[in-house]
Order: structure tokens, then C-alpha cells, then sequence
């Protein structure tokens, strides 16, 4: 936790905020501590990893313009269910893409039929929740727009907070690939942590669609190439700093997850 504290020192964020926020994840079942010594470690714990692993698709890889067989997934909650589990599961849905149609009904135009499962057995919910494949027959009148406007309903809200991040983060893109690249370690560190973390604020709370429900001309995917841009613009020389400020407190960092390389593939700095 010393490293930590001493990188986000220059964020103005202090002490008392890092271990309250650290503490809260840990009671969130998000993270798991163990301690060396004098010394605390934080790592993403077991039970979370499915939920890391999706965000960190979702922020750093484009999205994915999926063909539509025009059906639909829609979980159905059971009365049954406890107010606790409710709230988890209702998030983790969220998660997963799922619109609501009303506090019980949940629905997402992909198939998300193996990640309902897996959920379902995490939150020991089988059995208590009802999911169905299906779509609107449209030989009975029904149309697709209550569904979609169900799925994304946040879309036209987040249009101007996507321009606003374009007009933030492509000057410094462009002033760093100007310089060369030529930045220090702990500007790259601190670029890269605000960049990211301005870019996951928006890109989640996206509906995640299927190609023929996307808006044309949609300025998320703008916002993609601008944060694709500035991440290799800084990548290096922020890893080389994150390192070297872990290894003078004695704290090495673990070896990089499989895949970390590949994230914003096919847009690397030129």
C-alpha cells in the first residue's frame, strides 16, 4: 500500500481516501489482502476476476459490432429472491449489458446464456431465476423498440460527455506525439491513470448492443481512437515509472495478467 500512496500522491489524493476506498473494495468481495510483514498487498480476488475481466474488455478493446439474429435474452427475477442478492444480481446484469423493462424483467440483445449460468451458481440463484431465448414475432404486430429503448436508454446522454472527452484528451495525444513521446515517467503514469479513468466512466455505463442498434456516427468510437492514441503515447514510459517506484520500496510488482499487451490493439503509436 506504500507504493500506491506514494504514486497517487500527486493527484492530491490522500492517505485516508486510498485505505477507506481499498477497504470498501475489500468488503465488496472485490478485492482480497494479505499482509508481509509491515507490508499490505492487495490483489483482485478470485470470485471478481469474471467481472475485471469483462470491464477490461469493454475499456480496452473496440467494441464489438455483432450481427443480430433479431432474439432476445430476458431473465425474469422469482418474488423469492433476497433483498441482498437482488441488488448484486441487478448489478451484475447491469454488467452483462441487460436493460430493464420493469424491476423483475431484464433483457440484452446477445445471447448471454454461459455467463447467466456462471452467474447464477456464483449468487447460488439457479433455480430461482427464469431466463428465456426468444424474439418478437412480428407476424402479431410486436416490434423490437421497447426492447431497445430498454437496453439504451443512456446513449443519448452520453453523447456529449463522449465529445467532451475527445476535446479533453486528443490535444495531449497530439501535443506528446509532437515531442517524439518525449515525456517523464511520472506525467505518463498520471496522463494514463486520468485517461483511463475518465475513458471507463463513460465507456460502461454503455449499452452494449449488436451492430444494428448502434446510432450512426457514434462519437464513442472517436473517443476510442483518441484514448487508443494517448494510452501508447504514454504506455512505455508510465510502465517504466510504475516499476521503478515499486522496486525502491521494496515492493516488486507481479508479472503482467496474459493479454495485458494487447490492450487498444491495432493502435499503437506512429
Amino acid at each position: 500500500i506504500g507504493s500506491l500512496l506514494r504514486l497517487v500522491e500527486p493527484l492530491g489524493i490522500s492517505e485516508r481516501l486510498v485505505r477507506t476506498s481499498l477497504h470498501r473494495l475489500v468488503a465488496e468481495g472485490l478485492l482480497v489482502t494479505r499482509r508481509h510483514g509491515r507490508h499490505s498487498f492487495y490483489s483482485i480476488a478470485p470470485s471478481a476476476h469474471r467481472r475485471f475481466s469483462e470491464a477490461e474488455r469493454r475499456i480496452y478493446h473496440p467494441r464489438v459490432a455483432a450481427p443480430w439474429d433479431r432474439r432476445w435474452t430476458v431473465v425474469v427475477e422469482n418474488n423469492g429472491v433476497a433483498p441482498p442478492l437482488r441488488t448484486a444480481l441487478r448489478q451484475q446484469l447491469t454488467s452483462l449489458g441487460f436493460g430493464s423493462l420493469g424491476p423483475p424483467v431484464h433483457v440484452s440483445p446477445f445471447d448471454r446464456t454461459e455467463e447467466l449460468r456462471a452467474l447464477l451458481h456464483d449468487l447460488r440463484l439457479s433455480g430461482q431465476v427464469i431466463v428465456l431465448r426468444g424474439e418478437i414475432p412480428a407476424s402479431l404486430g410486436g416490434s423490437d423498440r421497447e426492447l431497445t429503448r430498454a437496453v439504451s436508454g443512456e446513449l443519448e446522454a452520453l453523447e456529449p460527455s463522449w465529445r467532451a472527452f475527445v476535446r479533453r484528451f486528443r490535444p495531449i495525444a497530439e501535443a506528446i506525439v509532437e515531442e517524439g513521446g518525449e515525456v517523464d515517467g511520472q506525467s505518463a503514469l498520471l496522463t494514463r491513470t486520468l485517461l483511463v479513468h475518465a475513458y471507463r466512466r463513460l465507456v460502461l455505463r454503455e449499452p452494449q448492443l449488436p451492430a444494428a442498434l448502434w446510432p450512426p456516427s457514434w462519437p464513442g468510437e472517436a473517443a476510442y481512437e483518441v484514448a487508443a492514441r494517448c494510452y501508447h503515447a504514454v504506455v512505455a514510459r508510465a510502465e517504466m515509472h510504475l516499476a521503478a517506484a515499486c522496486e525502491a520500496s521494496g515492493e516488486p510488482l507481479p508479472p503482467l495478467e496474459p493479454g495485458y499487451g494487447d490492450r487498444y490493439p491495432n493502435r499503437r503509436l506512429t
